[in-house]
Formats: structure tokens, C-alpha cells, sequence
């Protein structure tokens, strides 16, 4: 089954991890601030996390070793040359270097989601040897979503904001009327897909009604999601990895 993060319940572990105007939350997976960790992921598995940026602040380019999304959910700021406001989503591939990420006058705030162990930032120009030597052809791809659309009750829509690729990589937003519930695509396309809630509230059969921010994982091996809008409606966003390839994540 899906694997469910509250974002009421996550938030509640919110810290700075240098004590300073920059704060970080885990949504689901281990924290590499907090975990000491090496080796290649052996297959899919959800890392989620929520950072926030302080006014004015840059994080400086550089690149992972795992598939990223990133979603700006908060606030506004650029990443590299593009304006980057709530909505705004962003895929990068294995070693494709990107950014800086800098915030502008509010902060910036988003949501970072991998399908596999990273072990942090690589910066550019520092580690720039190391990435030329693993990168294929770079890969970094962004979309925005819209804002959230008012259904009536038991109804839902379901559009494409990143095309469905070869290799199974695709985002769409999905908006449901109240009470209302959709079938996900077929995860086995892709190497698993988040489920974010944008608007309104998911009804979970266990944890009840989740506010925005809530997240479900679902792996390549599971059956299609089914999710469940409250009784406001809801408004989803749902983010497919590309199929895992373990050697990504090394």
C-alpha cells in the first residue's frame, strides 16, 4: 500500500540544521543530516523533505547523484535564470548540475523528493571533475501547475504537465470535487510516484482528512492509487520517476 506523510504530523519535526534562518523538515525517508549512510539503494524508496529558505539567501549550484523533483510551495525566488513561485516544479536527472536556488523577498519554500538515497549537494564548480566523469547527457526539465480548479461534488479532472517519456518520467495535476476519488496511472510505467496534496484534503482511510503538503508514495509495484478528496474537494499533484536505475544512485 502507499506509503502516507501528514504534513501537520511532519512539521512538527521542523529544525535548522546550521541554526540559522533556514529550516528543513523530513517528510519521509532518513535525513541525511541526521543518518550516516553509504552503498547503492536497492531499489526505489521515497526521500521527501520540506526546505526553507531564508530571505535573500543562495543556495549555490550544484548536482545530486539520484532523479530529483523539486516543487516551490512557498514564497518565491529563481532557480538559475527562472523565476521560480508556488507551483513552479522541476526534474533533474544524475549528475546535471542546476541552480543556485535563492529566495527572494519572502524566502522561497519546497519541497525536495528523490526515489532513492543521496548523499547531499555536490557544489559546482568544486566537484565539477566528478560530474563530467558519471554525467550522460543532462537531463533538467520544469513545469508549472495551475492553480487549483473547483469541481463539483464526485467529479475529478486529470491533465498531463509533463509528458509522459520513454523511460516513464511524467507529471499531471489532478483536481477532484468534494468526496470525490480518481484512479492514478499504472505506477509500474515509472520507478514510483508522489502524490502531493496542493489544495484542499486528501481523505486517508487511516490518518483522516491530511491538509496541503500531506504526501503519498506509491513504488512501481503496486497497484494504482485511488486517492479520496475531502469534503472542500482537493487538488493533487502527482510527480513519476523515471524507471530506477540502481547505478544512478550510487
Amino acid at each position: 500500500m502507499p506509503t502516507v506523510s501528514s504534513a501537520e504530523k511532519a512539521l512538527l519535526g521542523r529544525y535548522s540544521p546550521r541554526g540559522n534562518a533556514n529550516f528543513r523538515t523530513q517528510f519521509m525517508g532518513e535525513d541525511r543530516h541526521k543518518v550516516a549512510r553509504t552503498g547503492e539503494a536497492s531499489g526505489p524508496a521515497p526521500i521527501a523533505y520540506l526546505v526553507e529558505q531564508a530571505p535573500h539567501t543562495e543556495l549555490r549550484a550544484h548536482f545530486h547523484v539520484a532523479d530529483q523533483f523539486q516543487i516551490f510551495v512557498t514564497g518565491s525566488g529563481r532557480i538559475g535564470a527562472h523565476k521560480a513561485g508556488v507551483g513552479f516544479g522541476h526534474f533533474v536527472g544524475p549528475y546535471s548540475g542546476y541552480g543556485p536556488i535563492v529566495g527572494g523577498d519572502e524566502g522561497v519554500g519546497y519541497l525536495t523528493l528523490r526515489n532513492a538515497w543521496d548523499g547531499g549537494a555536490q557544489f559546482l564548480p568544486e566537484e565539477v571533475q566528478q560530474m563530467r566523469a558519471k554525467a550522460g547527457k543532462r537531463r533538467e526539465l520544469m513545469f508549472n501547475a495551475p492553480p487549483a480548479q473547483a469541481l463539483p461534488a464526485g467529479e475529478s479532472t486529470f491533465a498531463s504537465l509533463l509528458q509522459e517519456q520513454a523511460d516513464g518520467l511524467a507529471a499531471w495535476t489532478c483536481s477532484l470535487g468534494p468526496d470525490a476519488t480518481v484512479t492514478g496511472p499504472d505506477p509500474a510505467v515509472g520507478g514510483g510516484q508522489f502524490w502531493i496534496v496542493m489544495d484542499g484534503k486528501l481523505a486517508d482511510g487511516e490518518q483522516g482528512l491530511l491538509q496541503r503538503l500531506s504526501l503519498a508514495f506509491v513504488a512501481p509495484d503496486e497497484p494504482a492509487y485511488t486517492p479520496k478528496a475531502g469534503p472542500q474537494g482537493l487538488q493533487l499533484l502527482v510527480l513519476q520517476f523515471p524507471r530506477f536505475v540502481a547505478a544512478a544512485a550510487a
